[in-house]
């Protein structure tokens, strides 16, 4: 019985660490999840998903744009030790705010 239940386990793990999200996938999940939201969400909303803005920029009209940025994993590359490179996979939205703090529009972008 201890042998069934481990090896269950270890399918389980083996499928989950085979699965992969390709940079479009996760762009479309950013857009689905925040197109939505557009008119509602506010800027604290963005600071709960992806932590502090990287930066802000107030216009004259007191609208502002925020950059957020999430890296999700560093991947390497390469075959032998001497040609590894290595290069962040991460969640990006360049987010524009009205004049109340809520979502105006966006634009997401992603690298996996």
């Amino acid at each position: 019985m201890k042998n069934l239940i481990s090896i269950f386990f270890i399918f389980v793990i083996v499928s989950c660490a085979s699965k992969q999200t390709s940079s479009s996938d996760a762009r479309q999940e950013l857009d689905d999840k925040w197109m939505k939201r557009v008119g509602s969400a506010t800027k604290s909303d963005f600071v709960e998903h992806f932590g502090n803005a990287e930066w802000c920029r107030s216009q004259a009209t007191g609208e502002e744009t925020c950059r957020f940025y999430k890296k999700v994993a560093t991947k390497w590359i390469g075959e032998s030790k001497r040609d590894k490179k290595n290069y962040d996979s991460f969640d990006e939205v360049i987010a524009d705010f009205d004049t109340n703090g809520t979502l105006k529009s966006f634009k997401a972008n992603a690298q996996r």
